[in-house]
């Protein structure tokens, strides 16, 4: 089983290290394969995005011994949202204004995909049979 970065169990408020030895911590223990440019723009903004909602982050918090975390589930939703404005173009500071908690929770949804697939094959429809008011029976008859 995999565990987080080591450090005591509890910590009293004059033992807490500064914001820096932190960052070292998890910087020490990287493994596996290091994350693109993009892939860790992405991250960082999905991030950003689950700060700005705190009762969706009470809604997913799960409970590692003393430490409350995010949950992945939530941070994997905040990815997945963020990615798709990302591909659309959007830049940080849009993303982080206009994304709502509902879009977030809706980002695992299938049914977005289902639409397009129906959509690209209506476009490949329309281009080999002309108008929608052919079909494909009508196309073979036309000589």
């Amino acid at each position: 089983m995999t565990r987080a970065a080591e450090r005591p169990a509890t910590m009293k408020s004059d033992q807490e290290e500064p914001e820096q030895n932190q960052d070292e911590i998890w910087q020490e223990q990287v493994e596996g394969e290091t994350p693109d440019s993009s892939t860790t723009q992405a991250l960082n903004l999905a991030h950003r995005v689950t700060e700005k909602f705190p009762d969706l982050v009470t809604r997913y918090k799960s409970y590692a011994g003393p430490a409350a975390i995010v949950s992945s589930a939530l941070m994997a939703l905040a990815g997945v949202a963020v990615a798709r404005r990302l591909r659309r173009g959007q830049n940080a500071e849009e993303i982080l204004d206009q994304i709502t908690s509902e879009e977030i929770e809706r980002a695992a949804s299938v049914s977005s995909r289902q639409n397009r697939v129906w959509r690209m094959v209506k476009r490949i429809a329309l281009r080999r049979y002309g108008s929608g008011d052919a079909s494909p029976g009508d196309a073979s008859s036309a000589d």
